[in-house]
């Protein structure tokens, strides 16, 4: 829809893990380095967490693509909601594996029969399974009987396992600890920082053909680092939709103010990028309110504590006065200290207010009431709020 007009050869915000696209920041290019170490050094588990698009399988598959296929046997699984049968069944089929028996027994002398067999060829055989925190705890104690298939120095194949962080946790349970101590290698694969972030967009953009590497304006990059928190995959929902609507508007440049509008409009329809995109949207603009309005809001949360305590101070001075109440029985002429006589009636003496409170409020109350002059003269709706709250809170 828009490469023409922004003179891309290609989409460059696309949400497929390409791995043309990978933009090796310092966080993937470390990661990067553990797995080819890993490889190299004959490491039997290698676990790689990350947040939900943080770039693992885009990485992996740039990892695969710098790998000699004619040495090194990969099978890599993408469906992991399955049971620890199917799971074999799934890895014998990966590899091209035979399995004439139905029992279990039949399925482990084959696949032993293939690592034994790529073994003696010196061929290197690595298992990659994505989204591994979906596994049971069968299934992953299946893959950990796995690693007893070795020459009694090192294992006969390599097995790298994906998932997001609350893979760490499920690695971390007690019934799954003789699998967590055969991790050799883990590395958790942290969202990029503001400058990362930039070069990543920069390096998409130069990938997709782009003459112009500065189409983001640097308040819209600051904005799509706010809202996607250096999240890849979030990065790219709102550049794409961000140079959408920049076509739309005939705009050669994406400012900050259709990155908000995308981000307004995604939480409009119900759906959020981030936990906290839907409280971010508004930080900024509150923080651009330095006069008078912000100001008073402030007011407005100091008088309401307050008021608060001056009420609360009241209900305990009354409840103390109430029970040095003088008994039912006294004498109907004796008067007691904490009463004084009005004509023929007896009240209750007021309980003495908090010096300190009522200066403060008094002083606050002096604010608001400048802040109300400060204020644009047809804002009615700002006095009316205002008048409100000094009638609730003073006239008590």
């Amino acid at each position: 829809m828009y490469e023409n007009f922004y003179e891309f050869t290609e989409k460059p915000f696309s949400l497929l893990a390409d791995p043309a696209f990978l933009y090796l920041s310092k966080k993937h290019e470390l990661a990067l380095n553990y797995l080819e170490y890993g490889l190299s050094e004959q490491a039997g588990f290698i676990v790689i967490t990350g947040e939900v698009g943080s770039g693992k399988t885009t990485l992996i598959k740039y990892l695969i693509n710098k790998l000699d296929k004619a040495s090194i046997k990969i099978a890599m699984l993408f469906n992991t909601n399955i049971s620890p049968h199917e799971f074999l069944e799934i890895v014998l089929k990966e590899w091209d594996i035979t399995c004439t028996g139905k029992e279990k027994t039949d399925r482990y002398e084959a696949l032993t029969g293939f690592l034994l067999q790529e073994y003696v060829k010196k061929n290197k055989v690595v298992l990659i399974i994505d989204e591994a925190q979906n596994l049971s705890s069968e299934t992953l104690e299946e893959i950990r009987m796995l690693s007893n298939l070795n020459d009694e120095k090192q294992p006969l194949f390599h097995i790298i396992l994906l998932g997001q962080p609350n893979l760490r946790d499920r690695l971390n349970q007690k019934a799954l600890e003789q699998l967590r101590q055969r991790i050799s290698i883990h590395y958790h694969l942290d969202p990029l920082d503001f400058e990362d972030a930039v070069q990543y967009i920069t390096h998409r953009l130069k990938k997709a053909g782009s003459p112009h590497a500065d189409i983001f304006m640097p308040a819209a990059l600051e904005s799509i680092y706010q809202h996607s928190r250096g999240i890849p995959r979030v990065i790219n929902i709102i550049c794409d939709t961000a140079l959408v609507y920049g076509f739309a508007d005939g705009a050669e440049k994406i400012d900050k103010t259709i990155i908000e509008t995308v981000v307004e409009e995604r939480i409009k329809g119900g759906l959020i990028f981030l936990e906290e995109t839907a409280r971010s949207i508004v930080a900024p603009r509150q923080s651009q309110d330095n006069g008078p309005g912000k100001e008073l809001e402030e007011i407005k949360e100091h008088y309401a504590a307050l008021n608060k305590n001056i009420f609360e101070l009241t209900l305990l001075v009354k409840k103390l006065y109430a029970e040095k109440e003088p008994s039912k029985k006294a004498p109907p002429n004796t008067v007691h200290k904490s009463r004084k006589l009005s004509g023929n009636t007896e009240k209750k003496r007021r309980p003495p207010a908090n010096k300190k409170l009522n200066q403060e409020m008094s002083v606050l109350r002096d604010r608001v009431k400048g802040l109300e002059k400060k204020l644009h003269k047809n804002n009615t709706a700002g006095r009316r709020a205002v008048s409100r709250l000094l009638v609730k809170t003073l006239g008590r």
